[in-house]
């Protein structure tokens, strides 16, 4: 493979006003994911991966630039497997402003996978702390105390802390896009084309291979809230005409899905609105608030049916051009 071809590592950097400053938050991003680290009270891991060139909603921080460091060294499994030995090594309750903070994560997982570290000047401020003895002076300026905790109890908003991460509520986008809070090492989407789970978390089409039907099977990190669910079709031919959606049932298989078991949710109509210019069109699915407020995993079945209502043998694939879940942790 070509250099020009090669899937580089980025480090985005975020800062409070979006320009130069001084204290700098950053998260390392490949194949088209962002991860990053933040602290916490807890014994979990500080790691969590989010759409890239996005500030956590209500950090206060905004995207400064993205820095191509280097040409990946691995593959997409190789990088999952480190990013899981990161895990370990950095919990939420390791975090430290000034010895151990997001861009210290964000240089550990750009020598892992590329041979090269971050710029030195997105973490200037946390050697300069480290050199001249004055670590504590600086956590109390942004908000952390030198006992490890928290001045205030509040989280530290300085330079990549949990509340600064947006982690304390959850990896939620300010329209309650839940797509950071899925554990998309675990998810997996039944007879679709390609790599259909990298797809979806990166936004793209997923189709299916043989039938008109898909069931996406979607573990979440943490339990979350489902409010909605949005589906963005390319064209009527390949719309999807029925959607059902299952709380909390991880042993779906497809038959089930597709009618043998009942549904917390079902959409035997979609109601896709008009048209767009180049043919797309979008639905809203709104759900009972109440039936999917503990969710830890979705399942969701799409397909497209004949008039026997089960799943077509012939024609065009299903397939949806984007899907987001929309809730709140």
């Amino acid at each position: 493979m070509s250099s020009s071809t090669q899937e580089m590592v980025r480090v985005n950097v975020y800062s409070p006003t979006g320009g130069q400053h001084a204290v700098y938050h950053s998260g390392l991003e490949v194949f088209g994911v962002e991860y990053m680290f933040a602290g916490g009270n807890g014994g979990g891991t500080g790691v969590s991966m989010q759409r890239p060139r996005v500030p956590p909603p209500g950090s206060g921080w905004t995207f400064y630039q993205s820095v191509e460091v280097a040409a990946l060294r691995a593959s997409k499994q190789e990088v999952e497997r480190i990013v899981q030995e990161l895990r370990t090594d950095f919990s939420g309750g390791s975090y430290d402003l000034v010895s151990r903070n997001c861009n210290h994560f964000s240089d550990a997982l750009c020598t892992r996978l590329c041979g090269q570290g971050i710029p030195g000047w997105v973490n200037a401020l946390a050697g300069i702390g480290n050199s001249l003895g004055v670590g504590n002076l600086i956590k109390s300026a942004m908000g952390q105390s030198s006992g490890g905790g928290y001045a205030g109890g509040k989280a530290d908003v300085g330079a990549g802390g949990l509340s600064a991460a947006g982690l304390m509520a959850g990896s939620v986008g300010s329209d309650g896009d839940l797509s950071g809070e899925i554990d998309w090492a675990s998810a997996g989407i039944l007879n679709a084309q390609g790599d259909a789970v990298e797809a979806l978390r990166s936004g793209h089409a997923v189709a299916s291979e043989d039938t008109a039907e898909m069931l996406f099977q979607l573990p979440f990190k943490s339990q979350v809230k489902l409010q909605a669910v949005h589906l963005v079709s390319a064209n009527a031919e390949s719309s999807p005409s029925h959607v059902r959606l299952f709380a909390n049932k991880r042993d779906l298989d497809m038959d089930d899905a597709a009618g043998g078991e009942a549904p917390t949710a079902d959409f035997a109509k979609i109601p896709w609105g008009d048209a767009a210019k180049d043919g797309s069109r979008a639905a809203k699915l709104e759900v009972n608030f109440l039936k999917f407020q503990n969710l830890g995993f979705l399942g969701m079945h799409v397909c497209r049916e004949d008039e026997d209502g089960l799943p077509e043998q012939d024609g065009p694939p299903v397939s949806v051009q984007s899907v987001k879940f929309i809730g709140k942790v």
